[in-house]
């Protein structure tokens, strides 16, 4: 209500403000005073638009159906949404109370040179300067061409006072998840892969020896999260000139037969961003060191790296030994009506379904190896039974000091195969249980 009130007051004061203007107006001229004709144009007919506000001066021109900024010396891709948007504003937020003002009286109000200017070109001109705001603050001054002042809403000037960033499309990919039906990686680094979406989700259609794989769909799924939510800069003024390519993304949607594509170049200096092509933007855009870390994946890192598969819901008994140099502790525990019991003390031990769980989600970080690794030291043992003594699954876990910090090696028994794993359950299982002399 306070709103309301202390807007009519400023209504009033315009009013009584341009009152005399207008009775003036009125005794002198036939036509009748109206409100100022404001933005009918379709947004189809519209080629050209300058904007000045307190950022800075820049332009938006239509080519071939889409808009694009002009800035800087830079021409980027607009947000298409944005500036439709920006359209409907302009026609569904029109001035109120406007009236003929004399010419020496322009000043009062702000509008002899206003510092958020927009004009819209194409079959017509329209211009609208945005001058103070009333005492109240609850209303602009504004002015359409050299024609009457009115009043218009905060929101109309914050919409149109926002900064060019906010108008160019820096989105890397423009695709929204659910429409992504196909993305292929071609790099030095990355090798050459491809993916495409099925009813059970993603699943490896190129090269012919990918296709037996299964792709792993969090994975698959947090890649296309970062490529549709990744940001790249086209503020940069640099140039590709000699400008190598690391690795490229191409993207395909529903109902397009061409993609979208990206293209990342290799670093020079090995410091800053990096320079990209963007197939949507006429010119190069950056992209931070840690987009292009996380863009840049190999098929191996998509793929589902299962060690066994193995039912270890059937799991009622299970065997464990904690090697520490010399000094061997072991523990064997028997699945009850209870839970996990340790079979010497009687001892209920919580949380062994999920230390199982989290071993059957258990899976290799690297290319496996065949041969035993010099330096690796067994640091734990893991046998797990079915009824009646049937083997499960045994595992063994070494430490390596020449793995990354986080990284253990974990064999099969029976097999020469070394598996690279995170070493969190090897850690956790150590620290977890109370092994037994």
């Amino acid at each position: 209500m306070k709103k309301i009130l202390l807007a009519a007051i400023a209504l009033l004061l315009l009013s009584a403000g341009v009152v005399a203007g207008v009775q003036t107006y009125q005794r002198t001229s036939s036509s009748r005073v109206s409100n100022a004709s404001w933005f009918t144009q379709p947004s189809e007919a519209v080629k050209k638009i300058e904007l000045i506000n307190n950022s800075g001066h820049f332009s938006f021109i239509r080519e071939k159906g889409r808009w694009f900024v002009l800035f800087s010396g830079k021409k980027c891709l607009a947000r298409q949404d944005v500036i439709e948007k920006l359209f409907t504003k302009l026609r569904e937020m029109p001035p109120q109370n406007c009236a003929e003002v004399e010419p020496e009286k322009i000043l009062d109000y702000g509008l002899d040179n206003p510092k958020i200017r927009i004009t819209l070109s194409g079959k017509a001109l329209w211009h609208l300067g945005i001058g103070r705001s009333a005492v109240s603050g609850e209303v602009f001054y504004a002015r359409k061409g050299d024609g009457q002042v009115c009043l218009v809403t905060p929101d109309v000037v914050t919409m149109l006072d926002q900064p060019v960033a906010t108008f160019i499309d820096s989105r890397v990919i423009a695709i929204p998840s659910s429409q992504i039906t196909r993305i292929r990686m071609q790099g030095e680094g990355t090798g050459t892969w491809e993916i495409t979406r099925s009813d059970d989700g993603f699943r490896f259609s190129y090269p012919e020896t990918l296709v037996m794989h299964a792709v792993n769909q969090n994975s698959a799924e947090l890649f296309i999260h970062t490529l549709v939510n990744g940001g790249a800069s086209c503020e940069s003024t640099e140039e590709l000139v000699g400008a190598v390519a690391d690795f490229s993304i191409s993207v395909w949607q529903d109902g397009s037969s061409d993609p979208t594509t990206l293209v990342i170049f290799k670093r020079e200096d090995g410091e800053g961003g990096y320079k990209a092509k963007d197939s949507r933007q006429p010119d190069p855009v950056e992209l931070s060191s840690q987009l292009v870390k996380q863009l840049k994946v190999t098929a191996f890192a998509l793929q589902e790296k299962p060690i066994f598969n193995v039912n270890v819901g059937e799991a009622v008994k299970q065997t464990l030994t904690r090697i520490d140099g010399k000094e061997v502790r072991n523990i064997t525990i028997a699945k009850t009506m209870e839970g996990w019991v340790d079979d010497l003390t009687n001892q209920e031990l919580t949380g062994m379904d999920l230390f199982i769980w989290r071993l059957s989600d258990m899976q290799y970080v690297s290319l496996p190896v065949r041969n035993r690794p010099e330096t690796a030291l067994l640091s734990l043992s893991w046998n797990i039974y079915a009824a009646e003594g049937v083997p499960l699954v045994e595992l063994y876990f070494y430490t390596d000091p020449e793995l990354p910090e986080g990284v253990c090696w974990v064999r099969l028994q029976r097999e020469s195969v070394w598996y690279p794993v995170s070493s969190k359950l090897l850690l956790d299982l150590r620290a977890r249980l109370p092994f037994n002399q």
